[in-house]
């Protein structure tokens, strides 16, 4: 089998979204490092470091990560803070340092529809996601000039073990939705794979939002 990328790495790819990554880029990418906590825990510093170590480089980076809990902003404690501040935004960026993207691959970032629309539900999630995506951005002229594209995937509410945590009755939740129906992560997986097997590179800096018509604001 000829394969078109020689490596990827998928932080959180054991389940959710990151795993449908995983399973839609398996034959076009020759060897996949499907990272669980065990591999890399991004709220703990010491592990990204380490993982740095073992992965010099890769084509495709795919960043994410579950997200906190949903606590109101006068409950969160500077030791939930720092937590969450590793896990969504200071892992992320060593990564990004240490970690060389080889010209012509990709960053796939996978935050939230939230940062689009925050609530003060998710007041952690959706102020850390916007953090990071600014840095993304602000990255993106200068892996331009080496082909390298980065795209932010805001996915609204998906059919993850995270919508378990957060949504109790999720039959009448889904009847709320726009669509009647909550997302179904092989949709972002076959998004991924299609951007990076046909080599589609116009699409870089941008924010591609996945929620079904979930957002109240077109642009």
């Amino acid at each position: 089998m000829k394969f078109q990328y020689k490596k990827a790495i998928v932080i959180g790819g054991s389940k959710g979204l990151g795993k449908e990554i995983v399973r839609k880029l398996d034959s076009i990418v020759k060897d996949i490092v499907s990272c669980s906590r065990k591999e890399i825990d991004t709220s703990k510093i010491h592990t990204v470091k380490n993982f740095a170590k073992l992965h010099k480089s890769t084509d495709i980076l795919i960043l994410n990560s579950g997200g906190p809990p949903p606590i109101k902003f006068d409950h969160i404690d500077e030791e939930t803070w720092y937590k969450y501040f590793n896990q969504l935004f200071l892992s992320y960026c060593l990564l990004l340092q240490k970690i060389k993207i080889n010209k012509g691959g990709y960053i796939f970032y996978i935050s939230s529809s939230m940062i689009k629309e925050p609530g003060d539900g998710l007041i952690l999630s959706s102020a850390l996601r916007i953090a990071f995506s600014s840095v993304l951005k602000s990255l993106t002229a200068s892996l331009s000039q080496k082909q390298i594209s980065i795209i932010n995937i805001a996915p609204g509410p998906f059919k993850t073990g995270r919508v378990k945590e957060l949504v109790k009755d999720l039959k009448a939740f889904e009847k709320n939705l726009p669509l009647k129906k909550i997302g179904n992560p092989e949709e972002i997986g076959h998004f991924v794979r299609f951007v990076v097997e046909k080599k589609i590179k116009y699409i870089t800096g941008s924010t591609v939002f996945f929620d079904g018509n979930t957002l109240k604001s077109f642009l």
